[in-house]
């Protein structure tokens, strides 16, 4: 049976991308023949995945949907199951100011309703996608979480920002990870950060970590605020290696998320596998990623999350309830365990056919 998986971009680094090759050395080890087309390829991924204008149609498909993209309107075309996993798309009131990317998402939601008499099982990887899926009229509905290759995360961080960190030592790091957008809220970080290093902690920087190709607009205005505020030690870093990614994480004392919308948010548990002490506003999928591997709030009140954010940082009891915690959570999102509900997902296809 040829189960092939379908997405508007494949790039390196990229959550849904790293969670489409996981998926797709998973079906080839279940014994399907199983490739990965996309319309947007990146130069390093060209061995991995073929032009989704050739993507035979006489197969079974997996569709991941995050965005608008035309080809959706295409998948009637298609003789075999059709298997929907929705990774979330951003509500498009976030980008009002990025009407190019708004209509994206526009149309990505009118994309999502269109496909529903069309798709025979609709997954999501979170619980949060799947009810909105449900709501929609979508059938046979089940949670399968992205599917993460721990693994990875054992290579070598950069060495020359690891002998960086080094020698500063003394200084506290606080850091997000995640693109720079509108809907994750990086500018809440900073106005936390800003109560923290001013009234706390003078020895603490900031690194938001994440592309803003794209959203230079935005990038401006964070950097604008920082202006503004006459805070120090604000780093957003553009598009880096996995390897600085790494070492960011290594050298993390706290992780702080403020984002308004999550469709699941890998970051978190990015976080969780370092053992870093974890702190978020609840908000969409963010508590259910969570679990009780950090403290959620539930009001953006700066000032108290400054102060709480030194509460744990010099508290060792809490950092070490934490990342027990943290374990416990991560269990969850083993590579086996995810890769199991996969496979049961998988047969519930073979037996509906």
């Amino acid at each position: 049976m040829i189960i092939n998986q379908l997405l508007p971009s494949i790039s390196p680094g990229d959550a849904v991308s790293n969670s489409v090759l996981n998926i797709m050395n998973l079906l080839n080890e279940m014994g399907f023949d199983s490739k990965i087309y996309a319309e947007s390829i990146h130069p390093a991924m060209q061995e991995v995945a073929l032009p989704i204008s050739s993507c035979p149609k006489d197969c079974s498909l997996i569709y991941h949907m995050a965005i608008g993209y035309p080809f959706a309107y295409k998948l009637p075309n298609f003789k075999g199951k059709k298997i929907l996993i929705y990774h979330n798309i951003t509500p498009d009131v976030f980008f009002r100011d990025y009407k190019e990317i708004q209509e994206l998402c526009i149309e990505g939601r009118r994309q999502l309703k269109f496909l529903v008499p069309y798709i025979d099982y609709a997954w999501a990887d979170s619980e949060y996608n799947r009810l909105e899926l449900e709501e929609l009229g979508y059938k046979n509905t089940h949670v399968t979480p992205i599917i993460i290759n721990f693994e990875d995360y054992k290579r070598n961080p950069s060495q020359k920002l690891m002998e960086k960190f080094k020698a500063e030592k003394h200084i506290t790091n606080i850091l997000f990870v995640g693109r720079i957008a509108p809907n994750k809220k990086q500018e809440d970080i900073i106005k936390v950060f800003y109560y923290y290093k001013k009234y706390i902690n003078e020895d603490s920087r900031l690194f938001l970590v994440g592309s803003y190709s794209g959203m230079e607009r935005y990038y401006n205005e964070l950097m604008e605020l920082v202006k503004e505020l006459q805070l120090e030690d604000v780093y957003i870093t553009g598009h880096i290696s996995f390897e600085e990614i790494l070492a960011y994480y290594t050298n993390a004392d706290l992780f702080l998320c403020m984002s308004e919308h999550e469709g699941f948010c890998v970051p978190l548990v990015e976080a969780m596998h370092f053992e870093i002490p974890i702190i978020a506003y609840k908000s969409s999928a963010i508590g259910e990623t969570l679990g009780n591997g950090g403290i959620l709030v539930l009001e953006k009140q700066y000032k108290e999350i400054a102060e709480l954010m030194h509460i744990v940082l010099s508290t060792p009891k809490i950092k070490e309830r934490m990342i027990i915690n943290q374990k416990k959570r991560l269990e969850f999102f083993s590579k086996k365990n995810t890769e199991n509900i996969f496979r049961e997902r998988i047969q519930e296809v073979l037996l509906g056919s």
